[in-house]
């Protein structure tokens, strides 16, 4: 800290966050402190509201104590359990793979961006398990390629992430070749891959990154696709995640494996909404952990 502090003041900026924050989507300290400001009072409102419904459930369970920091985690597992408790096995037919890829996430793109997916097996890959997807816009041009790389396996990392083969340049005259990387499990041979609906949320975000990279338009590699402020770097990949469960595109791709039969209505499908949103309170602590070694996760 006293080194950040140092070489904070020696190229002339007060504190260290002032110098972080230059060449940040924010800028500088007061908008981030303005923006801190304006979340303080609803994340409290809602902080109080959770901490009333798991101390609701301590009395009825005549635990006769206060709510305590160490206990938050817990309760609040078992209040999401008392209200939303629900055989998510019962969803996992309605949310197979490809299903999900091409009747969802692309069938999402195309329609908010007019691009056009056309799956391509005639390129090298360097695991049989990569598929392979040409990109074009709505006049027929190539705008990228796409690597879809999803199952676990050995020698494979953890975790969910997207990268940049080739950046688009205007320079060198490249388009972008990106990747979207997970570790879902590979079923037995014959058998289909069905998702929880965490993959699901998972295989937007990424794909959010990935468009992210198609749709560059820099002269200089160096500043292509995710090559962004870190504070902005997550937006399109979160503005993407949202249309997991939007109706339209959820109707579109949540249908029976085996029948094509769509989600039935007796099905919680608010779970869907409920999951999505516990996705997203929790995505600030998997994100930090992802990003300590991925630029764009």
């Amino acid at each position: 800290m006293r080194l950040r502090a140092e070489r904070a003041r020696l190229l002339g900026y007060p504190i260290h966050a002032a110098y972080v924050l230059e060449d940040e989507t924010a800028h500088d300290i007061g908008t981030v402190n303005r923006l801190l400001a304006q979340m303080a009072t609803p994340a409290v409102a809602n902080a109080r509201r959770e901490a009333a419904a798991m101390q609701d459930l301590i009395d009825a369970e005549l635990g006769n104590f206060a709510l305590e920091a160490a206990d938050w985690e817990f309760y609040a597992e078992k209040v999401r359990k008392a209200r939303y408790d629900f055989d998510e096995a019962q969803l996992r037919p309605y949310l197979e793979l490809d299903n999900v890829l091409q009747n969802g996430v692309f069938f999402a793109a195309s329609r908010l961006y007019g691009i056009r997916f056309q799956e391509r097996h005639d390129l090298p890959v360097y695991h049989p398990d990569v598929r392979v997807f040409e990109i074009f816009n709505a006049d027929g041009s190539p705008l990228a390629l796409f690597l879809f790389d999803c199952y676990a396996r050995g020698n494979k990392r953890g975790g969910a992430w997207m990268n940049e083969y080739v950046p688009q340049s205007a320079l060198l005259g490249s388009l972008p070749v990106i990747g979207n990387h997970q570790n879902i499990p590979k079923p037995p041979a014959g058998e289909p891959t069905l998702l929880t609906f965490d993959e699901v949320i998972t295989m937007f975000h990424e794909f959010g990154h990935a468009l992210h990279g198609m749709f560059s338009q820099v002269r200089y590699p160096r500043f292509a696709g995710t090559d962004v402020p870190r504070d902005f770097v997550e937006f399109p990949s979160q503005v993407n995640e949202m249309w997991a469960d939007w109706p339209e595109v959820q109707a579109n791709y949540a249908r029976h494996y085996q029948t094509g039969a769509p989600l039935p209505q007796q099905l919680p499908t608010d779970v869907l909404a409920f999951e999505a949103q516990a996705l997203h309170e929790a995505g600030s602590a998997r994100l930090a952990r992802r990003r300590m070694s991925v630029p764009a996760c």
